[in-house]
């Protein structure tokens, strides 16, 4: 199997499992840089050695542990679930993940790059960054967002297939109902033009073949429509995508230059937990809130106990 065919054969598999694209395109990168590399490696090498290598060479260019852990799963991924084979005992050099503290901005600075963001920027980019903070969301979450998911009576948003693959119901801040509310007449007309335009949303997975209506129907509009059409990069059809997160990253570092903070988005929703949980907000709720598969990930953001243990050099006696 050449390098061209391996890559198209991943794809549908990702595809066929339902993955996201930034998923495929991860995985795709990963086994082309892996198929370059094993070029230059004898080939009757057993593919656990060769596997092994090359994680091993990316270990010592000092890469991030993360970025190896990544490029590990997605060719043990490639083996199992294209090859069929079965990978054992894989000696590879591995980066160690450091165990690092969870940083979160204090809410001073928080309030400076929201209201930074806030006078910048657009409505519906200031928005969303004002969710990742006020509902503890990931980047994507709020972008995420469909008409149906929102419940403005209940004041509650659903986050869909979120981290894991799973659904979450997140409270919606007061201070941005009358925003939102704003944001989805916006919403409703960019839809309308896109029916009269005849131009559909993008629509999950196979979902506009089996329901062909729903791509033109309201309840599956964006909350937070692209500006523009665009090409599925999987379907190649002109559709209506939703607000790409590099806005959102933009704003946020526009607004660290004028402010001076030093903030990335995700860790407004570092800030959300900690605030939280500072104030006395129940831990479980917020684990639900934040979709954390356990408590002990939610009580990470809890700072206040280390900083409270008095030091022997300032107790008498």
């Amino acid at each position: 199997m050449n390098a061209t065919h391996a890559v198209q054969k991943l794809a549908d598999v990702v595809r066929r499992k339902h993955f996201s694209l930034s998923t495929e395109h991860s995985y795709c990168g990963w086994l082309k840089r892996y198929c370059a590399f094993i070029k230059t490696l004898p080939a009757a090498l057993p593919s656990e050695q060769k596997l092994e290598r090359f994680l091993t060479a990316l270990a010592r260019n000092d890469i991030a542990a993360s970025t190896q852990n990544q490029a590990f799963n997605a060719m043990i991924f490639f083996y199992q679930e294209v090859l069929g084979s079965e990978l054992k005992n894989i000696q590879s050099l591995r980066a160690r993940r450091p165990q690092q503290v969870r940083s979160a901005p204090s809410r001073e600075d928080t309030a400076r790059l929201l209201k930074a963001v806030q006078d910048g920027e657009k409505r519906d980019v200031s928005l969303a960054i004002r969710l990742l903070y006020g509902c503890g969301l990931r980047v994507t979450e709020p972008l995420n967002l469909r008409v149906k998911d929102v419940n403005l009576e209940a004041m509650q948003l659903v986050i869909r297939a979120a981290k894991g693959g799973k659904d979450r119901r997140v409270p919606l801040p007061c201070s941005a109902a009358e925003d939102l509310r704003e944001q989805m007449e916006t919403a409703r007309a960019v839809w309308q033009r896109d029916q009269t335009n005849q131009i559909p949303a993008a629509l999950p997975h196979l979902l506009a073949a089996k329901y062909p209506q729903a791509q033109f129907d309201w309840q599956w509009a964006w909350v937070f429509p692209a500006r523009d059409w665009c090409s599925d990069p999987r379907t190649k059809k002109i559709v209506r995508w939703r607000l790409h997160e590099v806005n959102l990253q933009r704003a946020v570092r526009n607004a660290c230059r004028k402010t001076g903070v030093c903030i990335l988005p995700h860790e407004l929703r570092h800030a959300y937990a900690t605030h939280c949980l500072n104030r006395g907000a129940n831990p479980r709720a917020i684990q639900e809130v934040m979709g954390h598969q356990s408590l002990e990930t939610t009580m990470g953001y809890l700072h206040a106990e280390p900083l409270a243990v008095a030091s022997p050099l300032d107790v008498g006696g």
